[in-house]
This record gives structure tokens, sequence and C-alpha cells, in this order.
């Protein structure tokens, strides 16, 4: 199969035009195709696509293929590997900022122009550096699929310059701030959640996915074995945790037990109670009739506990950053710290809390000095 490139000047300047044919299978017939492109460069990359697909039997059909309609059948397929929240967010950027703007383009003329449009119109608006690389990333991500299957000659978004994210200075809180977020917590019907997440580190999905036979009671330890989120359509989605290291046996505090004792007994009461109306799934957190706690309705009450305690309004996932935190203020070693969040090796643990290792080294200094001077006293 062989294709033609033609040069065309025109009121508007020069363009390049590529021109190929060949068998449709479904009917038997020929096909006519063309592509375009302001260069010669870019039309002979397009037209070798375009012949490489249709000699291949894939994309013969897709000459008029919108952005829209690829990232549909994309999404579709993301939805099938990805986790619900991670679909969720790349559905919501195609909806809200891609669809709308880019989505009536033809996929296989994109050009970086296009792009440099869409980023340039996105930071007139206010969007930030950290939502536009998402962005960036997202279309990224769709443009390498369609250029694996043919579909593109290029991936257009190698072509830009990538979006810098920006870097938010960590909001945590210190010890007396957890201290009374913890002491207004304890009088709630979730005072076990809270300790938990704040004093273990639990993402929200690792603690919405705890269940009763995660807990050894006795010798205080809890598994981290799954993860729980919504899916689509109002349903529930079991996944494994984040990382490989996400997996993972803690060692409880004595107050997370104590707690996690009292939240036994009172959801106990409730489920004789409630009788057949109680939802077992086995969930140590859960609503009101034993299904699976809802994050908005988490989400909710957090707010509320922060305010009355009169703390500073932190993310929930900043419990987590507190909790770190306050590990390595006391001296924790950070594998230890790495071990007990789950990240996926020290390095992160390092990189992420590198503000709380200043402390750490002036006071492994002292340490070291006041070892030394003990060991010259006792020596004289």
């Amino acid at each position: 199969m062989q294709g033609t490139i033609t040069r065309r000047a025109g009121p508007r300047g020069v363009s390049w035009y590529g021109k190929y044919s060949f068998l449709d299978p479904a009917t038997g017939k020929r096909v006519h195709r063309r592509v375009s492109a302001p260069t010669r460069k870019e039309v002979e990359a397009l037209l070798r696509a375009a012949v490489q697909a249709a000699e291949n039997g894939t994309g013969a059909s897709d000459s008029r293929l919108t952005v829209a309609a690829y990232l549909d059948d994309w999404l579709a397929s993301k939805e099938r590997t990805v986790r619900p929240a991670t679909y969720r967010r790349y559905a919501d950027v195609v909806r809200v900022h891609l669809r709308p703007t880019i989505g009536g383009l033809k996929l296989a003329k994109l050009t970086p122009g296009d792009l440099d449009r869409l980023y340039a119109a996105k930071m007139a608006t206010g969007m930030g550096g950290t939502t536009l690389h998402h962005l960036h990333c997202v279309l990224h991500g769709g443009l390498a699929q369609a250029l694996r299957r043919g579909l593109v000659s290029r991936n257009v978004c190698e072509l830009v310059a990538t979006p810098k994210r920006e870097t938010p200075e960590m909001t945590v809180w210190d010890a007396s701030q957890a201290a009374a977020f913890l002491a207004e917590a304890d009088a709630s019907d979730l005072a076990a959640l809270w300790r938990v997440a704040l004093l273990c580190g639990l993402r929200r999905g690792e603690l919405l996915g705890l269940r009763w036979d995660d807990l050894d009671i006795e010798r205080g330890t809890l598994a981290v074995r799954r993860t729980l989120s919504r899916g689509t359509g109002g349903t529930w989605v079991l996944g494994e945790p984040k990382t490989a290291t996400g997996r993972r046996s803690i060692a409880l505090p004595a107050s997370c037990v104590t707690a996690l004792r009292k939240h036994r007994a009172a959801q106990n009461a409730e489920r004789l109670r409630l009788r057949q109306l109680w939802q077992d799934g086995g969930y140590i957190f859960t609503g009101a009739t034993g299904q699976p706690l809802h994050v908005n309705s988490l989400t909710d009450r957090y707010r509320r506990l922060i305010a009355a305690a009169g703390v500073p309004r932190i993310r929930f996932h900043d419990l987590r950053h507190t909790c770190a935190t306050l590990l390595l203020g006391q001296g924790i070693h950070p594998k230890v710290v790495q071990e007990r969040l789950g990240h996926a090796n020290i390095s992160m643990t390092l990189d992420r809390y590198s503000h709380v290792i200043p402390g750490m080294q002036q006071a492994a200094a002292d340490a070291l000095d006041a070892a030394l001077a003990a060991a010259g006293e006792a020596a004289s």
C-alpha cells in the first residue's frame, strides 16, 4: 500500500496533503482517505501511521474520529484497569475540561498548538498548576494508547511544555492540637476511627475497608489488607492497598485498643437491637445500619469535629501526615514510619517529611555529645 503527498499553496499559506487507499475488509470496496498537516515532515508521519493502521486492519475507519469519541473509548478501557477513585478523576477531567474544549477536534489532526491554547485558556480562568499538570497527564495517557494503536502518528503532549505542579506547604497539627481534636472526638460514636486515623496513619480507603477479622485485640495489632471505595452507580469496590507495602500489620497504641473494644461493644449492641435490619459486612466502621460508611458522611463529621475542637482545619488525609510528623518528631526511625504508613520505599518517607529531619539531625548530634560526655565521666 502506497500513499502520495501533495503540496498546496493558498490564501492561508502552504499546506501538505497525503492520500492513500485500502480495501475495506467489511465491504470489499476500495476506500480513499487523506491526511493533512502544515509541514511535509508532519504529513509524512501521519501518512505513514495511517497506512500502517490500514495494513494492520486497525484505524481504517478512524480518520474522522474526534478527540471526545476516542477519549470515551479510552475511559471505558481504563475503568477495568484502575481504581474507582482514579477512574472518577480521569472521567471528571475529560467531562469538565477536555470534551468542551478540544473534544470536537479530529484526533489525528490534534496539534501542539491546540494544547498550548487549551492550557493558556485554563490558566486564564485561574486553574492551578497541579490541576493543569493532572489534566496534561490524563491526556498524555490517553494519547499514548492512541499512538500504540496506530490512531495517531505522535503523542502531541510530548511536544508541549509539561505544566509544573505546585508543591503546597504541608499542613499538620502539632501534638497539642492533635490532643485537642482527639479529646473532642472521643465523645463521638466513631471515636475509635479518629484515633486509628490519627495515631496509625491509615489512608481513608484503608480505614473504611477494615474488618473485625483484621483486628487482633489481644495482641494489639491491626492488619491492613484491603481498601474500600465508591464505585459507579452507588456500588462499593474492594481493592488492594495503594502499594505492595500497603499490606501491613500495625502495632496499635493502647488508647486505640481501648477505643476499639468500646466500639465493638457498642456495635454489637446496635446489631442486636436492629436484628435483621443490620447489614452485616463485618466492617469495623459502618453507617447506622451496618452498611459501608459513606465518605461524604465521614467528611461532614470530620469538619464538625474540627470546628468543635477549635483546631486549624486540615484535610482528612493530613491526619496521616500529622501521624508521620509526630512520630518522626519523637525520634522514631524513618524506616519504622515508612512501614507503619505503607510507603513504597523509605525515600518517599524522607522526601515527604524532610521538614522534620533538621530537628532529628540536631537531636542526633546532641545525643552523640551526651553519650561521649557520659563515657568520659565514667572513665575518669
